[in-house]
């Protein structure tokens, strides 16, 4: 059983600052407890650095188990912002040489090859944009023929300056800027060519081996959702380089990655810095990592694992556990049917359930691995089976 933990969370590529985070954990908090039937008491924020703030949060039940759990969440917020606030001319350009990147690079191949949803969303904003270029087209095309004038390059040149209110409007409603963002970021990173992302990764993993040494814990966690999944793994092998014996004291050390989307950064050639750190962590044989992965995420890599499809030297046979553990979840199960079907369709709403609480009591849930008195490794191979606050495993 767990009484102390600490917890070092980064989300998705998305403008979250510290604040509104622990505002929507607080929201989800009333379901968790209502769902396991336990009690929570959550200190004020605190903020020491732009991107960084920090809670802990007390979780009871009845008088069988009482869990502190330092929860320390690593923003992305500076990043997405400076890259938002780009000429929206440049914002495509970046997106447009990112886009070629992976494909002349075969990276796009390789992701269409491990996940075809996954690829079908990488191929999302630029089907979108084609499509407000084409259809621009079109419409000046006829219309330029209705009143003949016959200039050849008139057409391409409105479709082009259209090109960009459309992108600027619709496109951003429909995530479509964000996306190319998100796109541009993934390259430059996996080519080590934005200096602040590496400056933020160092500056967390300084952060996580101080917290650690400061204080004394039964349970470290690292989870990263979404774009999160990756770059937790980034965080982690640097905190562990920098203090090789942390798991190696007692606590156990965790990695959890939940609909995550390491490999878009893995699956890339110019990745080598990126899979020896991975490599690193795979190494060190004392710590666990548990993959979350879900079918109706069309924003995660499913039935896939991370270390095999790297290409990187797994585990040796024999070792204590396989590494990553990859568990499949079934999101009816998690917020019942009729839940599931209000959010069908919703992508993104979907891929937030991974750090949502659950209405149903299910061997998944994102606040009870969190709050819970239960380590990482002992989440149930299971999934018909639901672990209960009093520590009971019941199918």
């Amino acid at each position: 059983m767990i009484a102390r933990r600490c917890i070092f969370f980064i989300g998705g590529y998305e403008p979250k600052t510290p604040k509104s985070f622990f505002e929507r954990l607080a929201r989800e908090m009333r379901r968790f407890e209502a769902t396991w039937g336990v009690e929570t008491s959550t200190t004020d924020i605190a903020l020491p650095l732009a991107d960084v703030g920090s809670v802990t949060v007390v979780t009871s039940a009845a008088d069988s188990w009482q869990v502190t759990t330092d929860f320390q969440f690593f923003g992305l917020d500076s990043i997405v912002d400076a890259d938002a606030a780009r000429w929206l001319p440049v914002r495509v350009f970046r997106y447009l040489a990112a886009f070629l990147d992976y494909w002349l690079s075969g990276t796009a191949f390789s992701i269409f090859a491990k996940s075809w949803r996954f690829g079908l969303y990488f191929l999302y904003p630029f089907a979108v944009t084609a499509f407000f270029f084409l259809a621009v087209l079109l419409a000046a095309s006829a219309a330029l023929r209705f009143a003949n004038i016959d200039t050849p390059a008139l057409p391409t040149l409105i479709a082009l300056l259209a090109l960009f209110p459309l992108l600027a409007t619709l496109g951003k409603r429909w995530s479509v800027t964000h996306l190319m963002d998100l796109w541009s970021f993934s390259r430059e990173y996996v080519r080590g060519s934005r200096p602040e992302a590496e400056a933020l990764m160092e500056q967390y993993a300084t952060i996580a081996t101080e917290t650690v040494k400061a204080r004394q814990f039964d349970e470290i966690i690292f989870v990263g959702h979404s774009t999160g999944g990756g770059l937790i793994l980034d965080v982690a092998a640097r905190s562990l380089q920098a203090d090789p014996g942390m798991a190696r004291r007692g606590a156990e050390v965790a990695l959890l990655t939940l609909g995550s989307t390491a490999l878009k950064f893995g699956l890339h050639p110019a990745a080598e810095a990126y899979r020896t750190k991975v490599q690193s962590l795979v190494d060190e044989t004392s710590l666990k990592w548990a993959e979350f992965q879900c079918l109706m995420d069309v924003i995660n890599f499913y039935k896939t694992n991370p270390v095999v499809d790297m290409g990187l030297r797994p585990r040796a046979q024999g070792s204590p556990s396989a590494f990553p553990i990859v568990r499949k979840i079934h999101l009816p199960r998690m917020i019942g049917r009729e839940m599931y079907r209000r959010i069908r369709g919703r992508f993104f709403r979907i891929h937030y359930q991974f750090v949502s609480a659950n209405t149903r009591q299910y061997f998944y849930d994102f606040f009870l691995i969190c709050f819970g008195p239960h380590p990482v490794s002992a989440i149930p191979n299971d999934p018909s089976v639901a672990v209960f606050s009093d520590g009971e495993a019941v199918r």
